[in-house]
């Protein structure tokens, strides 16, 4: 499956060369295996084209849906289902990029930024991070549109209040120190100094005031319940770290990804009981995986430096 990829990838470089093309029909005569691994990635990279007639990622779906009915095994269906994942998004990006490209401030895959705002509070962007500033006389709101942030406001100001806001509600500060953070479908919240009120985006107010080392998650017109947090543990991302305790593997995993360029791709279910206590570089996420397989019976194949699976042993 790697060579096969990476065949195909040299081959639909602009730079492909003759040779490159001869070369490549040398490896698929060598062995009918070749030539078998190679047709069903024809056909998947088939799917991503034709998927430009959609605009939504239920695409994707649909070539997984698609390459799931045709029997394969182990490593290779895993590798298949991944590659199709990989190239449907490339696809769908350059067909409607993301909204979140035109918000005011972001923050790439494995970057962080520090932004100061006009009254001198500062914000810090995890990975893969974007907002929007609006700051007028009645409020200073920053719309989180995707990722995390920490918010470090400089001054209480009960005439304009500061305030984060996502689909899910808005987490408003009481002179504070803390950290929101957009999922799918809700947001998290962590205070780390002072105090911060938490309301979820509902047609009656919902909410609940935090102390430093609280958390809540908001979602689906609700605040959940208060809980108490490790904010230095939470936060160890402003410091380039990831730490944890005893955390199942996959979602360790599916942490490192968002730091991670390309597709990290694994199934959570096989890793079951599988369970991760440490500390992780979030700037060399590859050496994070490095340290888990070698303390846990897993292995991290790299296809492409795109393309990471990580299975059971």
């Amino acid at each position: 499956m790697a060579d096969a990829a990476q065949w195909m990838a040299t081959l639909r470089d602009e730079c492909a060369s003759d040779a490159d093309r001869e070369a490549c029909l040398r490896w698929r005569a060598a062995d009918p295996e070749h030539e078998r691994v190679y047709r069903r990635l024809e056909d998947l990279w088939g799917s991503f084209d034709r998927a430009a007639a959609f605009d939504s990622p239920a695409a994707a779906r649909r070539i997984l849906e698609q390459a799931d009915r045709k029997p394969r095994t182990g490593r290779r269906a895993l590798g298949a289902a991944a590659l199709a994942l990989l190239v449907c998004g490339a696809g769908l990006w350059r067909m409607a990029p993301p909204a979140w490209l035109l918000a005011d401030h972001r923050s790439g895959v494995g970057e962080w930024r520090v932004i100061e705002l006009d009254d001198h509070s500062r914000i810090t962007l995890n990975s893969d991070s974007a907002i929007d500033v609006r700051f007028d006389a009645r409020q200073r709101l920053i719309t989180l549109r995707q990722g995390e942030i920490l918010v470090d406001v400089a001054h209480e100001d009960a005439g304009r209040p500061f305030v984060v806001q996502t689909p899910d509600g808005t987490a408003q500060a009481l002179g504070t120190r803390y950290a929101v953070r957009r999922g799918d479908g809700h947001t998290d919240v962590v205070v780390q100094e002072s105090r911060v009120r938490a309301c979820a985006q509902a047609p009656a107010p919902v909410c609940a005031d935090l102390a430093a080392g609280q958390r809540v998650r908001m979602g689906a017109g609700q605040v959940g319940e208060v809980e108490p947090v490790d904010a230095e543990q939470a936060l160890a991302w402003t410091r380039h770290s990831l730490v944890v305790d005893n955390q199942p593997l996959a979602d360790v995993l599916a942490e490192l990804s968002r730091y991670r360029k390309g597709r990290l791709q694994y199934d959570a279910g096989s890793l079951d009981g599988l369970r991760v206590s440490g500390v992780f570089p979030l700037e060399a996420p590859d050496q994070a995986l490095a340290s888990l397989a070698a303390s846990l019976p897993i292995t991290v194949n790299r296809y492409t430096s795109w393309l990471v699976l990580v299975q059971r042993r």
